[in-house]
């Protein structure tokens, strides 16, 4: 009688209008298990028109009919990533798999979810979009180098199969994180990209690169698919930004900017601005050779434990160094994540 009742319910059409076309979703034709169905929604069946509703409002909101499914999934991450919190508190109680923030109604409605909950999260509005995904599970591994379950899902894009983590993707302890500020690590990567920290028990097969990490980063922050996009252009633009911010002294939107950049890696993929050594004279040398470039924000980065150890460090630095006719001043910031350390210098002349 519950099932029933549940598939009764799933099967409302949903259609969004727009000023030039309109599409319809057929809840109970979208490709859910119809055996899993009751593990998306409320435990009350009463809760299953909100979970649909919810849905509805997202693809009326943030979705348009001539959007690719690559430009749908990032809506769906994005949206996902802002509108819902870990549940910490399920991580010590007994009701595994049976709470609803291991349900899509945990995440949709109640705005909290466990991995369990992102995932289903994801798979119904993705498949309420007109998207190819699946829920896969298995175990990851936290940095304290503990296994423990784990579901996350994978995207049919163009032909190929992707994997992508929206818990991981939005972290418990980064609070810098929102709506136009991803991490970029746990989106459409390969199965090789993932076994660093996940451990797959099912699903397909993931080697395809064609909307990876590049085009993911290049497409948050320009929205633009490029194939052949080059993440070093978006850190020069962040850079950029970062020096107009510094001269007009917006200091909101400049540490809004430095955090993007360092969200996204200070080290260019060429490695031009990474002194791997930390050797001052070359550190030095970097710098001024921009400087003298013209360029009045210099980022660069080295290996890890220099904070305080290089010349850069010191007060008299631009004293001694900087022999530009007119009044140079200097604001210096300094970031480490313990792999690499990044120093970000303004120049202001005048």
């Amino acid at each position: 009688m519950v099932k029933i009742i549940t598939t009764a319910l799933l099967c409302i059409s949903l259609t969004l209008s727009t000023a030039s076309s309109s599409f319809a979703v057929n809840i109970a034709t979208i490709g859910l298990d119809p055996s899993l169905i009751a593990t998306y929604l409320a435990e009350d069946e009463s809760g299953n028109a909100e979970v649909i509703n919810a849905v509805n409002y997202f693809i009326n909101d943030y979705i348009t009919p001539n959007m690719t499914d690559f430009e749908k999934e990032i809506q769906i991450i994005k949206y996902l990533v802002e509108n819902v919190t870990y549940d910490m508190d399920e991580l010590t109680n007994e009701s595994h798999f049976i709470n609803d923030s291991y349900k899509a109604y945990g995440a949709l409605v109640n705005h909290r979810a466990v991995c369990s909950g992102y995932a289903k999260a994801f798979d119904l509005m993705a498949k309420m979009c007109g998207l190819s995904t699946t829920v896969v599970t298995g175990e990851a591994i936290n940095s304290a180098s503990q296994n423990g379950p784990h579901a996350w899902n994978q995207i049919y894009l163009d032909g190929e199969w992707y994997n992508v983590d929206v818990t991981f993707e939005d972290p418990i302890t980064n609070i810098k994180l929102g709506f136009n500020q991803l991490l970029n690590n746990y989106i459409n990567r390969t199965d090789a990209e993932f076994a660093t920290n996940h451990i797959r028990e099912n699903g397909h097969t993931c080697t395809a690169t064609k909307y990876g990490k590049d085009v993911v980063a290049y497409y948050l922050n320009t929205g633009i698919v490029d194939f052949n996009a080059n993440v070093d252009n978006i850190r020069k633009m962040y850079e950029q930004q970062i020096g107009i911010y510094s001269m007009a002294g917006n200091e909101t939107e400049l540490k809004a900017v430095v955090d993007k950049l360092l969200i996204l890696g200070a080290k260019y993929d060429n490695n031009s601005n990474f002194i791997a050594s930390g050797n001052d004279l070359e550190v030095t040398t970097y710098i001024l050779t921009h400087l003298v470039a013209g360029e009045n924000v210099v980022t660069v980065v080295t290996g890890p434990n220099t904070q305080n150890k290089l010349s850069i460090d010191t007060g008299n630095w631009l004293k001694e160094y900087v022999k530009i006719p007119g009044k140079v001043s200097m604001q210096r910031i300094f970031s480490s994540d313990g792999k690499f350390d990044t120093r970000i210098l303004i120049f202001k002349l005048g």
